[in-house]
């Protein structure tokens, strides 16, 4: 029933797409196996370009995705060391079909990390997701879509892998860098967002200006 309650919601927000972001080295092997937690990327003998290498909220056993927009704050942190990061697209109905955790603010935040699987996976911690919170402007003053989390750090983490057939698309920030991977990125959705613009804008700037 929980998964029935979750997937309604999802599609009453009419949720378009969830995103992850990733250095663009990691996209190859991204597609041909899928997304891994930590955990596992840890366990591998590969090199693998990981966000958030401290990885503070101590679930190393998922993956972290962001709902309609990047978590800005933490994608310009990776972007002004190194630019060379991609997002990937993935089907909302991940948020019922597989196993996931819904954050209304960032997972590391000791407001959250605190709680237990039980007390995250249900649709009460996703509908919580849309709550106004008094220590942020209003939805309505953050221009939001109804789709988006009142935290821009809001995050859904999916617990241990996810299929490569979840994702759909891939953004990348210039042309060369689509004609470079044009071998692997053929039968996905590939769309160019300039920097400052889309996917690598601020969630404010995009649905103010954009």
């Amino acid at each position: 029933m929980n998964k029935q309650e979750i997937k309604k919601f999802a599609r009453e927000l009419d949720i378009p797409y969830l995103l992850h972001f990733t250095h663009i080295s990691n996209l190859e092997s991204i597609l041909e196996n899928g997304l891994y937690s930590r955990e596992t990327v840890d366990a591998m003998d590969q090199e693998i370009i990981t966000n958030d290498a401290g990885r503070y909220d101590g679930r190393i056993n998922t993956i972290s995705l962001s709902i309609a927009h990047p978590n800005d704050r933490m994608f310009t942190k990776y972007r002004g060391v190194d630019e060379d990061w991609c997002v990937l697209a993935l089907h909302r109905k991940l948020l019922w079909e597989l196993d996931c955790l819904f954050f209304k603010y960032n997972a590391a935040d000791g407001r959250i990390s605190g709680k237990s699987d039980d007390e995250l996976s249900g649709i009460d911690a996703f509908r919580s997701m849309y709550e106004e919170l008094d220590e942020l402007d209003s939805r309505e003053g953050q221009c939001l879509e109804p789709y988006d989390p009142t935290d821009k750090q809001a995050e859904v983490l999916v617990i241990d892998y996810i299929p490569v057939d979840y994702i759909f698309g891939v953004v990348v920030s210039n042309r060369q860098v689509k004609k470079n991977y044009k071998d692997i990125l053929e039968g996905y959705k590939v769309a160019i967002n300039s920097p400052g613009k889309g996917v690598y804008a601020s969630r404010l700037y995009r649905r103010k200006w954009q």
